[in-house]
């Protein structure tokens, strides 16, 4: 399967979270697709855009988990901006610097 946009509503997990999370994308300046707003690089805010997965396998004992997104999603599509920045895709990624996770897309959303 290739690489697809990622928007409002996306799945995500967490590796060392221990239920899946929902990305949440703020419609400002954004367009659409079927009516849901396009995601880019920049929507990685924690309790923002990225809600907690349940708790954190990596603390001992396991502790609610508190994502913490250290800079942009990685692997953006570079020629196409949404919100003046790279769109999200599929195969992009984020590192939690609190426990170390590897977050991923699961669904797009669409």
């Amino acid at each position: 399967m290739g690489k697809s946009y990622v928007v409002n509503g996306a799945t995500l997990k967490c590796v060392l979270g221990a239920a899946p999370s929902t990305l949440t994308v703020l419609p400002m300046n954004r367009v659409e697709i079927s009516g849901k707003a396009k995601a880019n690089i920049g929507d990685c805010k924690p309790m923002v855009n990225i809600k907690p997965f349940g708790t954190c396998a990596k603390m001992a004992p396991p502790v609610p988990c508190t994502p913490v997104i250290a800079g942009t999603w990685l692997k953006g599509k570079t020629n196409v901006m949404v919100g003046g920045m790279p769109a999200l895709m599929s195969d992009s990624m984020a590192i939690c610097s609190c426990g170390g996770g590897v977050i991923k897309i699961q669904k797009d959303g669409q």
